[in-house]
């Protein structure tokens, strides 16, 4: 049989009751526990993510404040119910790839991101960094060319061939410049009299004091940069200060002449052996005006500002290095390290300082060790707006076991891949009610970076038109107001959630008074933000609680579970009476299971409940006997009965009191116990430690139970006999004596197998030896032979015819 329409919404009506009327205790917590109390719609949607607000004018629930789904169950229209919607949609996600030469590197990937964000809610969103193989390399070389660098001058013109071996090695894709500085060329930073020739001091000649001189632009011609550094001259000034953050300045903020390629990694390498002058030195010379941050290079190269403008501060050098993502490394000598490193100190992310040898021999190894180091390292910025929190999290590719709070990672491996998980937060709604933003997350030394473009979900905006003469919205109002965005807008005279509230009788002014009158206080000066406690509902003033709570403020549970006989119901909780205890007070007063072997209950470090130990931090065991930092009550009580039992069983003596000292307290029962071997590991061991009559300290451990009131000891054995000491004496003395015979065996055979092996080869030396008289040998008696010829010339008589 079909139902009428009217009996179909009578059914609906009487399973929506039903359906309210299940709400208890049991789901209090649930989402729509934690929405339906909330009396406007800016509170509805901040109580929790999923509550929904319904504006639907016919719908006939109390509730207005729901989840979504309880609010179409309830018949609000679908169109009527406005919701937290945050969304995250990546628009642009190119892959990280390394550089090539048709296309540039990808190291940052998302690169553009559309989020949605809802007040107080949290949007997670996870950005990739990987430092590109091959990435275009700027390297500019800003050198002091004062009197005392003129030998590191020298240096750096015979390098050059080997400095272009050294960028290859660290990229295949680099441009080199340079430029020199000295400093203002004016008094007290130069003498009068030797504005021509400031070398003069030193009986040289040498090129007059300039600021700053830009001497090539980035170019990959390698013979250029080397006669760039021939060409310069040495010039020189009074004091060991030196202008390097005017020069500084102008490399960086001269992006044309300089030559600044965007997609490069952009590095300044200053070199030199001085302090630098800072902001306000300019004052010395009477040049007072502020240095402006703009380019002011002639078409020679030459700073034309360095009379009129006052030497840069650090901050303005920090803050222009981030914006144009240049880094800078600073190759000091030792002597003046220490003040670079502090000032390195304070732009850490974008600098490096190393220790440059006196003639500058070292800069190629110092220029790839900075340059490694600025690579391995990454850091991330935004420009986002107050009212908005970005917060980064990384584990830096596996440095660390869990995300750590952190915007920068250290130590990265070339081609290692690191994720940062960005948590994008709307605290509050901007003064100014513009709801479009768009925020940068920039790598702080790379052109690189991730677009966010962000709109704040607005709070709650109504689109219909106020209508005070409406009947049914008058009527839901109490005829005191009209329904306006599902809420009532009362008329003079009248507040509260339905115009229920006579403003004169309850002496306030406004519905926001009513509502402070519901919030629990926590201090004398602050109340809490929940309308009684998020568990009722606030009638003028008054707090009318959900079932299962109670209270001025709702801020307690009824104690479901307390017997009135035995406890107190004090805000949620049981408060037994005396004689009885326990989470719901069952359990009668007896002690006598929680009184352990030392008489005392819990060892005085816990309660008894319903028989049971309950221990005080940080104790434990049944009777909360054992300190984990320190001690074991019942191993200290048992300790003296089984230092006993241990000495009668060694035949060490007999305790003359064993009896009284393995017994109860009330001397009723003996301690039943046994020897082991092994003692099962499961069990808690105590340490016993005894002393023999030969001095000797010897260790044993053993257990205890204790089984309604009766003891067990479980002793491990162990031998406590003196050493013999005769034997060891003994067995120490064989051994040496043979280890002594062995080591002098070995030696003889050692030398008579060398012995042998030289007389073998001397007698194959005699058998291969052609000449056998020694070269060195010479016969003492001389000998003289006649030749045969004349021997028989002088035989014959002279006088013969």
């Amino acid at each position: 049989m079909k139902m009428t329409s009217l009996g179909r919404k009578a059914f609906l009506w009487i399973c929506m009751v039903f359906l309210m009327g299940r709400i208890s205790h049991s789901d209090a917590d649930s989402i729509d526990d934690q929405c339906r109390h909330a009396d406007s719609c800016e509170r509805c949607l901040s109580t929790h993510l999923e509550c929904a607000w319904c504006t639907d004018k016919e719908y006939q629930v109390g509730y207005r404040c729901l989840s979504r789904r309880q609010l179409l169950i309830y018949n609000c229209s679908d169109p009527d119910i406005y919701e937290n919607q945050p969304v995250l949609d990546v628009l642009q996600d190119r892959p990280l790839k390394d550089y090539e030469t048709r296309d540039q590197a990808v190291q940052v990937t998302p690169q553009r991101a559309y989020l949605k964000l809802v007040k107080g809610n949290t949007q997670r969103i996870k950005l990739s960094y990987r430092t590109a193989r091959n990435n275009p390399l700027d390297l500019y070389v800003l050198m002091d060319l004062t009197w005392t660098m003129r030998d590191d001058k020298e240096t750096l013109e015979e390098l050059g061939a080997q400095l272009s071996q050294t960028l290859k090695n660290l990229t295949g894709n680099y441009r080199l410049g340079f430029g020199s500085f000295a400093d203002k060329p004016t008094v007290p930073m130069i003498l009068p009299q030797h504005r021509e020739n400031p070398c003069a001091a030193e009986r040289a000649k040498c090129e007059p004091t300039y600021g700053y001189r830009h001497q090539l632009s980035l170019t990959d011609d390698i013979p250029a940069f080397t006669s760039a550094v021939a060409n310069s001259k040495i010039t020189g000034n009074l004091d060991n200060l030196e202008g390097g953050l005017d020069a500084l300045m102008q490399v960086i903020v001269c992006t044309t002449e300089i030559g600044w390629k965007e997609q490069a990694r952009k590095v300044v390498i200053l070199v030199t052996d001085g302090f630098m002058h800072l902001a306000g030195d300019g004052l010395l010379a009477g040049i007072i005006q502020r240095n402006d941050k703009q380019c002011h290079l002639n078409t020679a190269g030459e700073y034309t500002g360095s009379l009129d403008y006052d030497y840069p501060s650090l901050e303005e050098i920090y803050r222009e290095l981030l914006r144009r993502k240049i880094n800078v490394i600073f190759a000091v000598t030792k002597e003046v390290v220490s003040s670079y490193r502090e000032l390195s100190a304070l732009m850490k992310e974008i600098s490096y300082v190393d220790i440059l040898s006196a003639d500058s021999s070292n800069i190629l190894e110092l220029i790839k060790k900075s340059y490694e180091s600025l690579i391995t390292r990454t850091q991330f910025a935004d420009n986002s707006p107050d009212f908005i929190d970005m917060a980064y999290y990384t584990d830096c590719g596996g440095q660390f076991p869990s995300l750590q709070k952190r915007n920068y990672c250290y130590n990265v491996s070339l081609g290692k891949q690191i994720d940062f998980f960005v948590d994008v937060t709307l605290k509050k709604y901007p003064d100014n009610q513009d709801y479009s933003h768009k925020i940068r997350v920039e790598e702080t030394s790379l052109s690189e970076y991730m677009d966010l473009d962000v709109e704040l979900q607005r709070p709650c905006p109504c689109q219909e038109t106020p209508d005070p003469t409406n009947e049914e919205g008058r009527f839901l109002c109490d005829y005191k107001g009209f329904l306006y965005c599902g809420m009532c807008k009362c008329d003079e005279g009248w507040t509260g959630t339905y115009c229920t509230c006579p403003t004169d009788a309850t002496n306030v002014t406004s519905n926001e008074a009513l509502l402070q009158k519901c919030r629990q206080p926590i201090t004398d000066k602050s109340t809490s933000e929940l309308v009684c406690s998020n568990h009722g509902d606030c009638d003028c003033g008054t707090c009318l609680c959900d079932p299962g709570y109670k209270g001025p403020f709702c801020e307690c549970r009824e104690c479901l579970d307390c017997d009135e006989k035995l406890a107190d119901c004090f805000c949620g909780q049981c408060v037994c009476k005396y004689g009885w205890s326990g989470t719901k007070c069952n359990c009668d007063g007896d002690t006598d299971a929680c009184v352990g072997p030392t008489g005392e209950i819990c060892s005085e470090r816990g309660t008894c409940e319903c028989e049971e130990c309950h221990c005080e931090e940080p104790y434990l065991g049944k009777f909360c006997e054992t300190d984990p930092e320190k001690d074991n009550k019942l191993c200290l009580f048992y300790e003296p009965c089984v230092t006993c039992l241990i000495e009668q069983k060694q035949g060490m003596g007999a305790c003359e009191n064993l009896t009284d000292i393995c017994s109860s307290l009330d001397r009723q029962e003996t301690y039943p116990y046994n020897f082991v071997h092994e003692l099962d590991p499961e069990q808690d061991q105590c340490l016993v430690r005894l002393v023999n009559k030969h001095g000797i300290q010897c260790d044993s451990f053993f257990a205890y139970q204790v089984i309604d009131h009766s003891n067990f000891l479980t002793i491990q054995a162990v031998d406590c006999e003196p050493v013999d000491y005769v034997a060891i004496v003994g067995y120490i003395s064989a051994f040496t004596l043979l280890a002594g015979l062995l080591i002098i065996f070995l030696v003889l055979w050692c030398i008579r197998a060398k012995d042998a092996r030289e007389y073998a080869k001397f007698e194959e030396d005699q058998k291969n030896s052609v000449r056998q008289e020694n070269p060195l040998y010479r016969d003492p008696v001389g000998r003289y032979e006649v030749p045969k010829a004349l021997s028989v010339k002088y035989d014959e008589n002279p006088f013969a015819s």
